[in-house]
């Protein structure tokens, strides 16, 4: 079952969290039953969101590798909008 998550969120991390959220309830417990940070993650960052999930499921979030996995997932959340952004640009230009 966890490697299918991790396939789903290789693919597409929106679609990979939203399997976690209704399938299981890791998303519950990361973020304490609440669904405003998790909704905001599913549509902001869902790098981050994902990889904050599955490092407080596989232990604690505020382990060394938690906060690392976050942090990597922050990055490739900010490289995702930037390169969306990037392209957006090319093709008003051209």
């Amino acid at each position: 079952m966890g490697c299918l998550f991790l396939i789903l969120i290789g693919v597409s991390p929106r679609l990979g969290v939203l399997a976690l959220w209704l399938l299981t309830d890791w998303v519950d417990r990361a973020f304490n039953g609440g669904w405003i940070l998790p909704l905001a993650g599913l549509i902001l960052l869902p790098w981050t969101t994902s990889l904050y999930v599955l490092g407080y499921i596989m232990g604690d979030a505020a382990a060394p590798w938690g906060i690392l996995g976050a942090i990597i997932g922050l990055f490739m959340d900010i490289a995702l909008h930037a390169g969306s952004a990037t392209m957006g640009k090319k093709r008003m230009a051209t």
